[in-house]
């Protein structure tokens, strides 16, 4: 009995800790303008944004902050 209680109580937990998704909403698209080829290696900018690999720009966030 203590047993069934405590399972009931743990999926009512579980029900109520799911989020409601809003399926109405858009989903979050990166900028698909600037294309680049799956063949060639690339990396993302200090802003996010997909740009072909460079070893020269590469962006070193903990240098950039100074740590």
């Amino acid at each position: 009995m203590k047993l069934t209680v405590a399972t009931v109580l743990t999926l009512a937990a579980v029900a109520l800790a799911y989020p409601a998704v809003d399926k109405s909403a858009p989903a979050k698209r990166q900028n698909a303008g600037d294309q680049i080829d799956v063949s060639v290696p690339s990396m993302t900018d200090a802003s996010g944004n997909v740009v072909p690999f460079n070893a020269q720009n590469v962006h070193k966030d903990a240098t950039a902050k100074g740590i």
